[in-house]
């Protein structure tokens, strides 16, 4: 029966077949059984798996690998140019918080001007309206106009 060979990117690139092999979602690549006969014959294939760090897989195995349901780890390769560790995704920062949870420490600069230095009284800081216009409480007034511009 033939088998699928499951082995890591190292493997593959000694073998110069990652543009012709299939890769997995894995990583790594399904090799035929007769990529393998460079590194000996087919009666030695515990052997090569285990210098490589190959699995071999039946065809319906090597279905399962290609579609995703099933990704068989691999067992570290006991020849030294073969070894090779999966590399480890980067973990992606926390959302930081908005609102009341945000943090207080690096707060970024507002427009408004900071309270500081000569500080304006609370009476020049109330605008008075300008001649003519309306202001203050609405009963006020000398009674001359109303709002329409019309005399009493």
């Amino acid at each position: 029966m033939a088998r699928y060979i499951k082995a890591n990117p190292k493997v593959v690139s000694y073998l110069h077949l990652e543009n012709v092999r299939n890769q997995l979602q894995d990583g790594n690549y399904l090799l035929w059984q007769a990529d393998i006969l460079e590194f000996g014959s087919l009666t030695q294939l515990p052997d090569i798996l285990a210098q490589i760090g190959g699995i071999a897989l039946s065809s319906h195995e090597a279905r399962e690998e290609q579609d995703g349901v099933v990704l068989r780890p691999l067992p570290e390769a006991t020849d030294p140019r073969f070894i090779y560790t999966t590399p480890q995704p980067e973990p992606e920062p926390e959302p930081q918080p908005e609102g009341e949870n945000a943090p207080q420490g690096d707060a970024e600069p507002s427009d408004e001007p900071e309270q500081g230095g000569e500080a304006e009284s609370p009476s020049a800081a109330q605008e008075t309206p300008a001649e003519g216009e309306e202001g203050g409480d609405p009963g006020e007034g000398d009674g001359g106009e109303h709002e329409n511009g019309e005399e009493d």
